[in-house]
Parts: structure tokens; sequence; C-alpha cells
């Protein structure tokens, strides 16, 4: 890993995500990448000189006061000791936040994203979503979103929820590239639904050629319930569980209204860390 993208609106779980991403950037020594986004509504772009595409006085000085003061507060970043030893660089956009962190995640292609998380809900969820949500769909890179303060020491249990299909061959080296450092102990986890049932001789067999190919040290699971996002999150609670991963295909448009994705639903909802791993289709 050589480089770890930590988007920040300087709040407590922005916090959250760049004390354990600095944490990872000093286990692999990794480059910390630290950006700031202010936020203009119906802006996809901003310049960072404060001065607009279009002519608003007002609004230009108000976002020129914005940047001068997310500076500082990266500035600020800079001096803290969690980030002592650490390759650490900063940058500020201003403008929209989903569409400048895609364009540093293009420009800079990280490794890995940290992203701390409030998740969306209800009306919110279907018309909005997070940003942190379109991140882990439009995403090639791992991303890892928490609501909550976890270091590596935390991490003793990390459920893998898998099909184990063919497509999802490579996320195992990902994960163990990723993981490699906590020295926690992973569950491969395949989810019973009523939808999509196997039995269980099929699935053992399938878990057990799937950690020999892979190289795959893990305790295998079955667990029944209801949907994928049910099972694994109480999968997750039943067995002391420090963080869920699983892969994600990122469908887009039609494809996403009416399949929708687990691993979004995941990231909303569940209260653990949750890393995705984008299969390529």
């Amino acid at each position: 890993m050589k480089q770890i993208l930590v988007p920040t609106d300087f709040s407590e779980q922005a916090e959250n995500a760049l004390q354990l991403a600095a944490e990872m950037a000093k286990a692999n020594d990794a480059e910390l990448l630290v950006l700031h986004v202010v936020e203009i509504p119906g802006q996809q772009s901003f310049s960072t000189t404060g001065e607009p595409d279009y002519a608003d006085p007002m609004e230009a000085v108000f976002v020129k006061k914005m940047i001068e003061k997310g500076e500082q507060q990266l500035e600020e970043i800079t001096q803290r000791d969690i980030v002592k030893g650490v390759n650490l660089k900063t940058n500020i956009k201003a403008g929209n936040a989903y569409h400048n962190i895609s364009d540093i995640i293009s420009d800079y292609e990280p490794d890995l994203i940290v992203m701390g998380t409030n998740g969306a809900t209800g009306a919110e969820e279907i018309l909005i979503g997070s940003n942190t949500e379109k991140v882990v769909r439009n995403a090639h890179c791992p991303v890892l979103s928490l609501k909550k303060k976890v270091t590596l020491a935390d991490l003793n249990n990390i459920v893998f929820a898998s099909d184990m299909k063919d497509e999802a061959i490579d996320l195992v080296k990902r994960l163990q590239n990723i993981v490699q450092h906590s020295q926690a102990k992973i569950h491969l986890l395949r989810v019973n639904t009523p939808n999509n049932f196997e039995g269980s001789a099929q699935t053992m067999n399938r878990m057990k050629a799937y950690v020999e190919k892979n190289g795959l040290n893990a305790e295998q699971h079955i667990y029944n319930s209801n949907t994928e996002e049910e099972g694994i999150m109480e999968f997750a609670h039943d067995n002391n569980i420090d963080m869920i991963v699983m892969g994600t295909h990122g469908r887009k448009g039609l494809m996403h209204l009416f399949s929708g994705s687990i691993a979004e639903d995941v990231v909303n909802h569940s209260k653990l860390p949750v890393l995705t791993l984008k299969i390529q289709d």
C-alpha cells in the first residue's frame, strides 16, 4: 500500500477516519493524503482562489473565507502528534464534495480511501444518499468507512462476507494487504436467504475450495437470514465482529436502481467499520 486518501470535513467522524488512516499509513510506510472540500451547493468545482465562474461578489468573499479557514485547519492537522512520522500531504478544493473527491481519486489513484460517515436512512437514503455511499459505489480502490473511533488493535475479528464466485477471487489478496498489520482473525461468511438458498454441504465444499485457492486462513460460517444485509449485521453482532468486509459491483444507473447494493446498504446501516472492495465485472 503506497497511498491512503482521507477526505475530511473536520467532523468527529472525519477525525476518527484520520486517526485510523494515520495509524495504517505508519504501519505500511504509506503516504497519507488529507483532502478537504469547501462545499458549494450546485457547484461541481470552484477556483480555490475564491473566484467563481459567474459574477457574485458576496459568494466569492464567503468562499474565500471558507477556503482560508480550511487551509488553516489542514495546517493544524500537519502539526498534530498523530501524523508525526507520516509522509503527509494536504489538498483543498471547493465545489461539490463528491465530484472533487472523485477527481482526486482519478488524479492520485490511492490504494485505500478511509472515510468517516454518519450513514443515511429513510428518505435521505433514497433521494440523496451519503457521499461515502457514492464513493463506495464508484471508487475502484478499496473504501473503508467508519462511524466511531477504531484503532488497528481493536480489529480482532473481521467478517468477510462473500458468495465465493470466480469474479470475486482477487478480493482476498486486497483484503490481506489491508489488514495484514491488524493481527485479526478472519471469518468467511456465506448468508443463506429464502431467495438465494444453498445447501450447507455444497456451501462448505465451495468455501473449502475458496480458502485453499486463495491461501486464506479463515473460519468458515453459514448464516440464515431474510436478507444478505440483515444476515451480515446479525452475524457480526452475534460473533463480536469488529469490521465487515465485502465486495461491491458498483453498478450505476438502471442496474443500480433495480438491483441496489448490499454493500452500500451495510455501509449506511452498520455501526461497525465496513471495508468495501470493488469486484471487477
